[in-house]
């Protein structure tokens, strides 16, 4: 069940892991030798969107089995009304580089002071069920935190993904 995931993560997940290569080789030798498997990026990369909180547990473990092999310090989180105050508060400080969020936790953290900065390092979103957002409220809530995250990171990518479209 993770193929259209899988099928939309792993393009965006590879550019990170050429982004890590190329910083790692320009960190000075005691930073490389330090430790080899925290990666030399801060700042959110890949933002995904789902419309359905419930499923956003079993997206983040899918998310983080590529991460695991290929690159183990990456951080994949998710944001969401269950999340945990503990963590909510460790990710005031510190968002991970892929975060797994819904449209209404995404503007939450849109509406912060520094969301400019939170969001300028992004490269890609992608926004899963995209099928169960259109024609509503919450699409157009997506689509307006879009227009705001294009307007932080220009360069940004955008892939909508839906197992389910209508005639």
């Amino acid at each position: 069940g993770a193929g259209k995931t899988y099928a939309a993560y792993m393009g965006p997940l590879a550019s990170v892991l050429h982004e890590c290569q190329v910083l790692a080789k320009t960190a000075p030798s005691h930073t490389a030798r330090k430790a080899k498997s925290t990666p030399p990026l801060s700042g959110i990369r890949i933002l995904y969107i789902t419309p359905l909180r419930a499923v956003s547990r079993d997206i983040e473990a899918a998310l983080k089995v590529p991460v695991h092999d290929l690159c183990p310090g990456l951080l994949v989180e998710s944001r969401t009304g269950d999340t945990k105050q503990s963590i909510r508060t460790k990710q005031r400080d510190r968002l991970p580089h892929v975060l797994v969020t819904t449209p209404e936790s995404l503007s939450l953290l849109l509406s912060r002071e520094t969301a400019k900065e939170i969001f300028s390092t992004l490269n890609a979103v992608i926004i899963d069920e995209w099928h169960e957002l259109l024609s509503t409220k919450r699409g157009t809530q997506t689509e307006l935190a879009l227009s705001r995250l294009r307007h932080f990171a220009p360069k940004l990518t955008t892939w909508a993904l839906s197992a389910t479209l209508s005639n």
